[in-house]
């Protein structure tokens, strides 16, 4: 019976042993699976950023050329943007005193 008793308990250490194996071998692919989406990520973070900064640069040459083409009319739509806001601006501060 002790024999029985023995071979029964070592049966179930070695399926515990390769139970805690397979958790391991899982934990490292679940290890492998999270840095691949991080890696994924920071890269997908760098094309956004890249192409952000290169679409901005664009549009400054666009400006830039634009002002350049038509000098008068660039001044003139500034002083008109400028004169907007400050009327929208005086409107708004007017408002709030009066309340």
């Amino acid at each position: 019976m002790a024999e029985n008793d023995e071979s029964s308990l070592l049966k179930k250490a070695k399926q515990v042993g390769e139970q805690v194996a397979q958790a391991a071998a899982e934990a490292s692919r679940l290890k492998d699976v999270a840095s691949h989406a991080v890696d994924d990520a920071v890269t997908e973070a760098r094309r956004f950023a890249k192409r952000g900064r290169n679409a901005a640069e664009d549009l400054v040459d666009e400006a830039a050329h634009r002002i350049k083409r038509d000098p008068l009319r660039s001044v003139a739509l500034g002083f008109a943007v400028g004169l907007g806001v400050g009327i929208l601006t005086g409107l708004l501060a007017s408002r709030r005193t009066e309340e």
